[in-house]
C-alpha cells in the first residue's frame, strides 16, 4: 500500500469512529482483530477484584518492577521545579506545572500473543505520580490475560477497554458512549497506531510517534560474544522492522558475532548492521547521527564515549549493562523516541503528563517604559486596540 492510500485509510477509520462511535469501533475490531462476534459488551472489562494468579515468581517480579519504576519517577517528580517566580522591570513572572486531567494509555498487543504488561507499568505509574486524575487503558482484545488484569489491578486500574489499533486511538481522541474522551494519548503501537496518532496531533495531546524498536551496541572484546549477540537480538525480536547496530571497536569481534547469529538466529541477521569504527570521536558521531532509542555500552571505553553522546533515548552502561533491564525493571519508562527523533525529543516521563502555565503578576504595576515600548511594538504591527489598551496603563 502506498503512502497516500495508507494515510487515507487511517483518516477514513478516524472519521468513522468520530461520526459513528461504538458501532465503528465494533466494526473495525471485528475486521482487524478477526473476532466475528465482538460486540458492545466486550469492549469494557471491569476489574472488581484481583485475578487469581498462582505464579509466585511473577508476583514478586511485578512488585519489584513497580517498586523500581515508582522510585525513579518519584525522584524525578521531586527534582522538577513545579512553581517558580522571578522579578524584573516591575513585573513578577514565573511558571507553574499542572497535570493534564485525563490520559489515554495505549498498550500494544505483543508480537508473540501477549499484551505488554511492561508497557502498562511504564506508562500508568508515571501518569499517576504526575497527578493525572483519569487514566483510560486501551489494548487489543485477543490477549488480555489474567496476568495483564492482575497488573492493572495492582496499579488501581479498575477497567480496561479491549480495543486496539486506529479505532482505539480515535475513540480516545473523540470519545464514544463506552470509551471516555481524553486530553492526552500515550503509549507505543504499530504503524497504524502511529499514523493515527500523527493525524490526531492538535485534536488531542500526543506523547511521541514511536516506531519499531532499535538499539546501538558499542562493543569490544571485554564481554563474551554471547552477551553482545543477545543484546543485539533482544531489541530485534520486538518486530520484524526493529533494528540493531553493532559498532565494534575491534574488527575481529564482528565476524565472531555475525557467525554466532547466522548459526542461532539466521532469520534476524538482516535486521542488524555491523560497523567497525576505531576512532572514539567517530563512534560518538555515528551514535549521535543514528540517535538510537537504546544505546548499550559493552566496552572498556564507555566513560570516554558517554560524555560525547547527545542523541539517545536511553543509555545503558556500567558493569554488564543491558537495555533489557530498561524494558522491564530498571525504572525509567521504556517508551522512548525512535527513528532519529531522539535528536529533538525525549522518552515518556513525568514531564509528559505536566503542562506549563506562565504566570505574570502586575501587582506592582507596569512602568511607563513598559507602556511606551509595548505601544510602539503594537503600532508597528498595526494592532490598534493593543496600542490603545497599553496607553491606559
Amino acid at each position: 500500500m502506498n503512502e497516500l492510500k495508507f494515510s487515507a485509510k487511517v483518516k477514513k477509520i478516524i472519521y468513522d469512529v468520530k461520526t459513528y462511535g461504538d458501532s465503528a469501533v465494533i466494526k473495525y475490531t471485528r475486521m482487524f482483530d478477526t473476532i466475528k462476534d465482538f460486540s458492545l459488551k466486550d469492549i469494557k472489562v471491569e476489574i472488581k477484584k484481583s485475578p487469581n494468579i498462582n505464579d509466585k515468581l511473577f508476583k514478586r517480579s511485578i512488585q519489584f518492577a513497580i517498586e523500581n519504576i515508582k522510585k525513579f519517577h518519584i525522584a524525578e517528580y521531586k527534582n522538577i521545579k513545579k512553581f517558580w517566580f522571578t522579578k524584573y522591570n516591575n513585573i513578577v513572572a514565573g511558571q507553574k506545572l499542572v497535570p493534564v486531567d485525563s490520559v489515554g494509555i495505549y498498550i500494544p498487543g505483543g508480537r508473540y500473543g501477549y499484551n505488554y504488561i511492561s508497557t502498562l507499568l511504564m506508562t500508568v505509574i508515571p501518569a499517576q505520580i504526575a497527578g493525572v486524575k483519569k487514566i483510560v487503558v486501551v489494548t487489543p482484545p485477543k490477549n488480555v490475560s489474567e496476568y495483564f488484569l492482575y497488573t492493572a489491578y495492582l496499579l488501581k486500574i479498575r477497567e480496561v477497554y479491549k480495543v486496539g489499533g486506529i479505532q482505539a486511538i480515535a475513540a480516545l481522541a473523540f470519545g464514544t458512549k463506552t470509551i471516555p474522551k481524553v486530553d492526552l494519548i500515550v503509549g507505543p503501537g504499530n504503524i497504524w497506531v502511529s499514523e493515527a496518532k500523527r493525524q490526531l496531533v492538535g485534536t488531542v495531546g500526543i506523547d511521541l510517534i514511536a516506531g519499531p524498536s532499535e538499539v546501538v551496541v558499542v562493543a569490544d572484546d571485554s564481554y563474551p560474544v554471547e552477551i553482545v549477540v543477545f543484546e543485539l537480538l533482544a531489541q530485534a525480536e520486538h518486530d520484524k522492522n526493529a533494528k540493531s547496530w553493532l559498532i565494534a571497536l575491534n574488527k575481529t569481534i564482528i565476524e565472531k558475532i555475525k557467525n554466532y547469529i547466522l548459526l542461532n538466529a539466521k532469520e534476524m541477521v538482516s535486521q542488524i548492521q555491523f560497523k567497525y569504527v576505531k576512532n572514539i570521536n567517530r563512534v560518538a558521531d555515528m551514535i549521535n547521527q543514528i540517535a538510537p532509542e537504546h544505546l548499550t555500552l559493552l566496552t572498556k571505553k564507555q566513560n570516554v564515549i558517554l560524555p560525547k553522546i547527545k542523541n539517545a533515548g536511553a543509555i545503558f552502561y556500567g558493569k554488564n549493562p543491558s537495555a533489557v533491564f530498561g524494558d522491564y525493571t530498571a525504572g525509567p519508562s521504556h517508551v522512548l523516541p525512535t527513528g532519529t527523533t531522539a535528536r529533538f525529543s525525549s522518552g515518556l516521563s513525568i514531564i509528559t503528563f505536566l503542562k506549563k502555565i506562565s504566570l505574570v503578576n502586575f501587582s506592582i504595576g507596569p512602568t511607563k517604559k513598559f507602556a511606551e515600548y509595548t505601544s510602539k511594538l503594537a503600532e508597528i504591527e498595526g494592532m490598534q486596540w493593543h496600542n490603545k489598551r497599553v496607553q491606559l496603563s
